[in-house]
């Protein structure tokens, strides 16, 4: 099971069908390594349908904007942090009313894009040690750029940081960097608050997807001629 996942929020936004193409691409990517994330979305869905049920429909009449308004500030009133409590606290269905849908038979969501296997891809090299593979050439996923990345085992990239965000999720092998360990699964979201120089372990290399809504940027003194090359282009 993973041991990276993502926030109460944004899988509550993945449930409402809120995130935008790339970010829920990445979400789903995880959901499939991740039993405890599929049962906590399982959860939202069920409670989801219940908010929605207990929301009064509001009369026809003068008042129409305030019934409704009143009816939705009702259904949000609990707050986030309760709304959470409430959910983990529904018992899980038994198997006989709702079997969990089981990892082994996932689909990846990836697959429908990828030319090939992982192994197969015409990867790009980017440095003797880095390559990647921009699926933002494949298929549209909005303005974020979406890519696979993939590190020789062992192999270091430099110390950078982030104009903006950043979601990785773990396919194949692992890293470790200034904050942790992570392994095939792990979804874990950078800013421009965090600095790292992530390291691929030493048993095979690390392949990972990575959503990107601005450019990594390299700050090492010796490393800072990389930036051309990780720059987006039109």
């Amino acid at each position: 099971m993973s041991a990276h996942h993502p926030d109460d929020l944004t899988l509550l936004d993945y449930a409402a069908g809120s995130l935008d193409l790339a970010q829920a691409l990445a979400v789903s990517v995880h959901l499939g390594f991740c039993s405890q994330c599929q049962s906590q979305l399982r959860k939202l869905n069920a409670l989801g349908g219940v908010l929605l049920a207990e929301t009064k429909p509001a009369s026809v009449g003068a008042n129409d904007d305030q019934i409704a308004e009143g009816a939705q500030t009702e259904a949000l009133d609990e707050g986030f942090e309760a709304l959470m409590a409430r959910i983990e606290s529904e018992p899980e269905a038994s198997p006989k009313q709702s079997p969990a849908p089981k990892t082994t038979g996932y689909h990846n969501p990836l697959e429908r894009y990828l030319p090939a296997s992982l192994d197969e891809l015409n990867w790009q090299q980017q440095t003797r040690e880095i390559a990647k593979f921009d699926l933002t050439n494949v298929v549209d996923l909005g303005s974020a750029r979406v890519a696979l990345q993939k590190i020789k085992a062992g192999a270091k990239v430099p110390v950078h940081t982030h104009r903006g965000n950043e979601l990785t999720v773990v396919l194949k092998g692992g890293f470790s960097d200034e904050l942790g360990v992570y392994h095939a699964g792990d979804y874990i979201a950078r800013d421009s608050s965090h600095k790292h120089s992530p390291t691929a372990l030493q048993n095979e290399d690390c392949v990972c997807l990575t959503v990107l809504d601005a450019p990594m940027k390299f700050t090492g003194p010796l490393m800072r001629w990389l930036n051309p090359l990780f720059a987006w282009r039109a």
